[in-house]
């Protein structure tokens, strides 16, 4: 659960207090990423949390079983025995910590259990196409310039973000983007330990960050105590590692341990996700970090590093292949991050964006949008055949497009005014107009995972009746001249409506606005720049906000959106910079959601999502909007993509193709196609439909569909 998304989406802030010249070289010499005085402190730290828990859940469970004599119904004990369990449950988690010892600890190489049975993950089917040439430059676009390229900290979370660093960097182990096995990237061996908690990872001897320097077992320490040190803005993480990590232990330079407080599926993969952090780089590390790191792509576990005069900012970014990368030819990777150098411009309309491509200066353009699709390549290049474009079906989680609504705000803090809304929003036409029927409705808050999605959640349909009826419960009873609804109060049923600026969105919002009008609602369009529209929901200032944000496989994530804790503050202020961001606090979804994070069996775990995902329909807190199953893209003939068993086009559990980095860019083909653009030669049009991943296939192997024309 710690992939890009894992992925892909951390915000959050923290309060750095400010010292004296003096007390600041204390702090940064006693703080240092590299000293033993973190760990000591930071050890302390959670051996004194660890106690308040305890007493904490000592006293809980005390309160609960004396309400639970005094229960006077059946209804009332079950609801009682239930969270008395819960609460039982976690003390046994807090015990079971207490008896490890350190948070962070080092061991000596022989203190790894000799009866340990390692895996490595080798069975596992290849990734890619042997075909796959190295060399040649891919170029893309970003439609904003990054606020920073540090990895973690203040407005780290962009969208190029992915980019850079997410897609990128290889963990200890990884999923198989085809048949989700574990399969190894810096460990070339993992164990579970006997009591289902702990795993042990033995990293490759020859593993390197992408700057040369030996990864070590000191690094993935190194990953932690970067995401909890004071200076760093990280609040998302701290809490994370705290609260769901037990243990780093290290056993020598090649050896290190990750221990939860519970066992969970795919342990192997929840405790070794994640990347390392390059110690070396951090040892003058202090309270300037932000700024000293702002832009500063630090070396890392990827294929592509950034060179010295790369960075213009403002404009663009490139990434240069490491030659001698330690992966390079071995198996799951020898045929994937193909392109000597990746170049990222900054276009900042999708219009221009598409011009460049036409043009031949992009080699990559998404073409999912109808407008696109039908309209704008429908051009003499894929005529000729040099611009090519396919239709790939990818069996990726469902991203969650749609209203994200904050309770804490007027008139939303009313739940039938949520309700209201939901029937008040016409996403049949959005998908009919702007969409030409090609994307489906989305039903719910999580799509896409097989048994965790919950087949009983439905999105609600466009009714202005049932909008009026909803609305009308809710005391909005009159109207004005202009046909809004107004309650006794005079109030206005009015809503602000957040969204990012883009052609496509602003014609989805328009048409919602329309149709929400005959319903006596008025939508307020709040049209921004992609941060700043961010930036407002995150600081919870929205009222309404179209948007998504994109979870990985191979689970949902839950807790850091409808938990309370990331909703308000112990004074009841609304906490900023965290995922919650439809400020929602309820009792049971904070059992539902912290269970479901502690939940040790994946049958366990999709009972609690299903319940989850009732919750979230009931309450009306997100309005699904639409999906699709497919990508469109077009590419110049030059880049090539897989076509092999394994691999048809791109893996499965890719978001769109590039991301899998499978691609190649072919020189000989490239030269070919200039050159028959120069004389006049055409090549035959082309358009695949690769449908090998749908879940309704028949097999996993029957062939690339391709139409020529």
């Amino acid at each position: 659960m710690f992939a890009r998304s894992l992925i892909r989406i951390f915000f959050l802030t923290v309060l750095y207090l400010g010292l004296s010249a003096c007390q600041e070289n204390q702090e940064q010499a006693e703080l240092g990423l590299n000293s033993e005085a973190f760990y000591e402190r930071y050890n302390k730290k959670i051996v004194e949390w660890l106690d308040q828990e305890k007493q904490k859940f000592e006293k809980e469970i005390t309160e609960k079983k004396e309400a639970l004599t005094q229960a006077s119904n059946g209804e009332e004990k079950k609801r009682i025995e239930k969270s008395l369990t819960e609460l039982e449950r976690q003390l046994a988690r807090t015990t079971f910590r207490q008896g490890l010892g350190d948070f962070f600890t080092k061991k000596q190489p022989e203190d790894v259990p000799a009866d340990l049975e390692w895996e490595n993950g080798m069975d596992a089917p290849e990734i890619g196409d042997p075909a796959a040439k190295k060399g040649g430059v891919f170029r893309y676009f970003w439609a904003d310039f990054p606020p920073t390229v540090r990895q973690i900290g203040a407005n780290s979370s962009s969208s190029s973000r992915g980019d850079i660093y997410d897609l990128l960097e290889v963990g200890l182990v990884s999923l198989h983007p085809v048949t989700q096995e574990i399969i190894p990237g810096i460990a070339e061996q993992w164990a579970v330990a006997d009591e289902g908690r702990t795993v042990y990872f033995k990293i490759h001897p020859e593993a390197k960050f992408n700057d040369g320097h030996p990864i070590g077992s000191e690094d993935f320490l190194t990953w932690a105590r970067l995401r909890l040190a004071d200076q760093v803005d990280s609040i998302f993480f701290k809490q994370v590692i705290r609260e769901q990590f037990a243990q780093f232990a290290s056993y020598g330079s090649q050896v290190l341990s990750i221990t939860l407080p519970e066992a969970k599926p795919l342990m192997p993969y929840q405790c070794g996700s994640i990347p390392p952090s390059a110690s070396h780089v951090y040892e003058d590390f202090g309270p300037d970090f932000e700024e000293r790191y702002q832009w500063v792509v630090p070396p890392t576990s990827a294929a592509y590093r950034l060179e010295e005069g790369d960075l213009v900012k403002g404009e663009s970014l490139t990434l240069t292949r490491v030659e001698d990368w330690w992966l390079r030819d071995k198996k799951f990777y020898r045929y994937r991050y193909n392109a000597d150098k990746l170049v990222y411009r900054v276009v900042r309309t999708p219009t221009k964006a598409w011009e460049l491509f036409r043009a031949g200066e992009l080699d990559y353009f998404g073409i999912t949008l109808p407008e696109y699709y039908y309209q704008r390549s429908e051009m003499p290049a894929v005529f000729k055949g040099y611009v090519e474009r396919t239709t790939w079906y990818n069996q990726y989680p469902r991203i969650p497009f749609g209203f994200y609504l904050n309770t804490a705000e007027s008139p939303l803090d009313q739940k039938l005014v949520r309700r209201g809304l939901a029937y008040a929003t016409n996403w049949e036409k959005v998908i009919d107009v702007v969409f030409r029927g090609d994307y489906s409705r989305l039903p719910g808050f999580t799509s896409g995972y097989g048994e965790i999605t919950n087949s009983e959640v439905a999105a609600r349909p466009y009714s202005v009746d049932k909008a009026r009826a909803t609305f009308a419960e809710a005391g909005y009873t009159s109207e004005t001249e202009e046909g809004i609804l107004m309650n006794e109060n005079g109030e206005r049923l009015e809503i602000s409506l957040t969204f990012r600026a883009s052609p496509a969105s602003s014609k989805m919002m328009v048409i919602l606005k329309e149709e929400a009008r005959k319903a006596g609602v008025n939508l307020i369009l709040d049209s921004r720049e992609a941060t700043a529209s961010f930036q407002k929901v995150l600081s919870k200032e929205h009222q309404a906000y179209f948007g998504a944000w994109q979870f990985t496989p191979p689970t949902p994530a839950y807790y850091e959106y409808f938990h309370s804790r990331n909703a308000y503050d112990e004074k009841g202020n609304r906490k900023t910079q965290t995922n919650n961001v439809f400020s929602y606090a309820d009792e049971r979804m904070d059992q539902l959601t912290d269970s479901y994070r502690n939940a040790r069996t994946m049958p366990e775990l999709t009972e609690i999502a299903h319940k989850i995902q009732t919750i979230i329909s009931e309450e009306d807190l997100f309005i699904p909007g639409y999906a699709n199953e497919f990508s469109r893209v077009a590419t110049w003939r030059w880049v090539r993509w897989p076509d092999v068993e394994e691999t048809r086009f791109a893996p499965p559990l890719s978001y769109i193709p590039l991301e899998s980095y499978c691609y190649w860019i072919d020189p000989d083909m490239k030269k070919e196609t200039l050159a028959a653009k120069r004389t006049g030669k055409t090549f035959p049009e082309v358009e695949r439909v690769v449908d090998t991943y749908q879940k309704s296939s028949q097999s996993q192997t029957e062939p690339v569909k391709e139409e020529v024309r």
